[in-house]
């Protein structure tokens, strides 16, 4: 049997979006009986046989905190070029993001069946010269939403497949009924990158805060608690999934003010739980996201009229509901297994 090998560009104790969609579609792969490996590229982050280096490697067989790896999966902690990872040139190896891209045709040269996971537009960390010609490296490439695909192609050689992201329906649902929502308490993800528009939503919210003094806000993210936070804001750091799905199923409503995103995970995930999305019409969430029909979208970096659609839907409690209801609808069309099968007949073709 092939074995699937994916790479990742280090083990991360906090949560992490792309991270999150490479786990499940491991923990699925290796549900069916497949022989699923997981390489965690450390070249540079701690010296070999450190103490630090133990730890990292202790931390990284015993998977991540806030996602089950099923035990199954064999992971490899790389910090050299050189590796003793066996593999067959028929295996399937699997590239996660721009830096792990060139690591892999090194480290998996005689792999035939080499595959790259597009999950963002990744220029933050590279220049957008060395971003694209990622795109040429000999890989399949798979586009997580239109708009990548759209991007990628245009400055590849060859034609990307596009899978767009499921989110677990199973467990990402209607709790605690719609109807009976506060609509004073809002939901947000707080993220320290600038393209993710946190500070100018946070601030957008505050500002809200004289005319509604009901209001409350529910952040999660995976960075320190933002200083000074009022009383009326609660922040909860690396939240588990059972911790987001409660979070999603206590609030009213949804807010991302995100300006550059790949897809947006978290706002369909609140969809599906219930919370009527307000957010700023960023490309990712085109994926799923329509004006006026499951959510309310403003124009990117507009946090004017970002909190105008809060305040909307705050004075308009038909319409909040109509749009959550909408949203579980929506979600209930982006299950895994359509993703999975997808997915399966890519690498195995």
């Amino acid at each position: 049997m092939k074995k699937i090998f994916f790479v990742l560009p280090g083990y991360s104790r906090r949560p992490i979006g792309g991270y999150k969609i490479i786990y499940q579609y491991a923990n699925k792969l290796a549900e069916d009986g497949y022989k699923v490996n997981i390489v965690y590229l450390e070249y540079n982050r701690f010296p070999k046989f450190s103490l630090k280096w133990l730890v990292l490697k202790y931390w990284t067989q015993n998977g991540p905190s806030w996602l089950k790896l099923n035990r199954r999966i064999k992971k490899y902690t790389v910090n050299s070029n050189l590796s003793t990872i066996e593999y067959n040139k028929d295996d399937v190896v699997i590239a996660s993001s721009v830096e792990t891209v060139e690591p892999t045709k090194r480290l998996f040269a005689d792999i035939n069946n080499k595959f790259y996971f597009i999950q963002d537009l990744e220029d933050w960390n590279v220049s957008r010269d060395y971003l694209i010609s990622t795109y040429n490296m000999g890989f399949t490439n798979i586009a997580i939403s239109k708009w990548l695909k759209e991007f990628v192609d245009k400055h590849s050689k060859r034609k990307t497949i596009y899978l767009r992201n499921p989110i677990d329906i199973k467990k990402y649902h209607v709790i605690n009924s719609i109807t009976n929502r506060d609509p004073y308490t809002i939901g947000m993800l707080y993220h320290k990158a600038s393209y993710k528009g946190s500070d100018c939503t946070l601030d957008t919210i505050k500002q809200l805060k004289s005319e509604y003094p009901k209001l409350k806000l529910i952040m999660f993210g995976t960075r320190e608690t933002p200083k000074n936070l009022p009383n009326w804001i609660k922040y909860y750091k690396n939240a588990s999934q059972a911790t987001t799905i409660n979070i999603y199923n206590s609030i009213g409503i949804f807010v991302c003010g995100t300006i550059k995103e790949g897809f947006g995970l978290t706002g369909l995930e609140a969809m599906a739980c219930g919370a009527a999305l307000v957010s700023t019409d960023y490309l990712g969430a085109r994926e799923y996201a329509l004006n006026g029909v499951n959510s309310i979208l403003s124009p990117v970096t507009d946090y004017k009229k970002l909190g105008e659609n809060i305040r909307l839907l705050i004075d308009n409690p038909e319409l909040r509901l109509q749009l959550a209801k909408k949203g579980v609808k929506t979600a209930a069309d982006f299950s895994w297994n359509v993703a999975y099968k997808r997915f399966k007949s890519i690498i195995f073709k």
